[in-house]
């Protein structure tokens, strides 16, 4: 969740992915000679807590244990050295521990003043804190249910069982996403807003192409140095997407790139304002198949359809991270639905996620003109009807972000620009 205070945008109160959860309910504790404790006093807020506390310690567990696929092979990331298990062992206990704090009666969600900045899917810190003193007994079991799964997390590495740390971080997430339907967005699902209609092109009218000529940019982007790996995806969360990936080695690709550096995935588009042009009525269609959002990045014109379809035989959520009118949270319970967006208004890279798959991720890039692409998996682009003379041209990647530079565009010719990130940039 975004928030705002006095309009401006302050730090992301996200009930992260390893979110707000924990043990059982606190009660008063008094001395052997019968004297009261110091009553809690509550100082840092929810928010607090999940920053700089709960997030954090989640991820060092979370991240504790994976495999990576190379080109070299596959490599097992695993706590080895008894330096290694006390790293993780200190963010386990943190992580347990702060369930404690956040079931302290008077702590405050946010500080005064903060809002969400989608109003239209997240609740306000405000309504948030109504529901928690509303029930306090449903708080107390979500809050036990992250407890208890850290506790498995704690206890697996004190046995130093690698194993069991990977088999128990899908409960550890899904313990999370039970406190984000009850709190987060509890009504998003149930009632999403409605997409408007496409927004008229403002601007000047496209010239005709027999009054301006224009060219074309090609170009190659790569990654340099050595080739990085991609992490194999947990799907035992949902037994149903292991069902559907049977027999295959399903990677989080980050970095789609080839042996030879050829790097996909990435987006590209001229900077600055051009004429209007007429907004395409074709879709952009992004599927959710075998639990991955497919292709994963995308582009699309400001108020061009965009339609996310459910292949599978399982339930999915289309949920973007935005803070602009673009938000919007839907669920696709089952295979053939459909879901038609239009994205009212430039909003850099949007991030799409599924809230029942953590690992379900796309990018959708977001353009008022038409001139951008997305490199294949030969890492090749191209940029046609590019009006003559020179341009600026930005590449994005997820994990290595942004390169620029500047393109001299002829009539009827083709120019080039080629992208390399260089290995220092990850």
């Amino acid at each position: 969740m975004h928030l705002t205070k006095t309009g401006a945008r302050l730090t992301t109160f996200a009930w992260s992915s390893f979110g707000a959860t924990a043990l059982l309910a606190l009660s008063g504790c008094s001395t052997e000679s019968g004297e009261p404790t110091a009553p809690f006093q509550p100082t840092a807020t929810v928010q607090d807590i999940m920053l700089s506390i709960i997030d954090p310690s989640a991820d060092v567990v979370w991240e504790s244990v994976a495999t990576i696929v190379t080109y070299e092979g596959t490599e097992e990331r695993r706590p080895r050295t008894d330096e290694d298990w006390q790293h993780v062992r200190d963010s386990a206990v943190r992580l347990l521990e702060a369930t404690n704090l956040l079931l302290i009666e008077g702590r405050a969600v946010a500080a005064p003043g903060i809002l969400s900045e989608n109003p239209d899917i997240e609740l306000h810190p405000a309504e948030i804190e109504v529901r928690i003193n509303a029930d306090r007994a449903t708080w107390n079991r979500l809050v036990g249910g992250l407890y208890d799964e850290a506790l498995i997390m704690l206890n697996a590495v004190d046995a130093k069982d690698p194993d069991m740390l990977f088999d128990n971080g899908g409960a550890l997430d899904r313990a999370c996403e039970n406190c984000h339907q009850a709190y987060w967005y509890p009504d998003a699902i149930a009632n999403p807003p409605v997409p408007g209609p496409a927004p008229e092109v403002v601007g000047t009218p496209a010239p005709s192409a027999a009054s301006v000529d224009t060219g074309t940019i090609r170009g190659l982007v790569s990654l340099s140095g050595k080739l990085p790996g991609n992490v194999v995806i947990r799907m035992g969360l949902d037994p149903g997407c292991t069902q559907l990936n049977a027999d295959r080695q399903v990677v989080q690709e980050a970095v789609a790139v080839a042996r030879d550096g050829s790097l996909a995935n990435v987006f590209l588009q001229l900077e600055g304002t051009f004429p209007g042009t007429p907004v395409p009525t074709e879709p952009v269609v992004v599927d959710q198949r075998d639990c991955i959002f497919t292709p994963r990045v995308v582009g699309v014109r400001v108020g061009q359809p965009v339609q996310f379809t459910n292949s599978d035989p399982l339930l999915h959520t289309v949920h973007s991270l935005s803070a602009t009118t673009n938000s919007f949270n839907v669920s696709q319970p089952f295979e053939g639905m459909v879901h038609e967006v239009r994205l009212a208004q430039e909003d850099g890279m949007l991030r799409i996620k599924c809230d029942r798959h953590r690992w379900m991720t796309e990018y959708v890039g977001i353009v008022a003109h038409p001139y951008f692409a997305v490199s294949d998996r030969s890492g090749t682009f191209s940029i046609e009807g590019v009006p003559v003379g020179t341009q600026t041209i930005q590449a994005w990647h997820e994990v290595y972000g942004t390169l620029t530079q500047t393109v001299r565009v002829e009539a009827g010719a083709v120019a080039t620009a080629d992208f390399t990130y260089p290995e220092s940039t990850t």
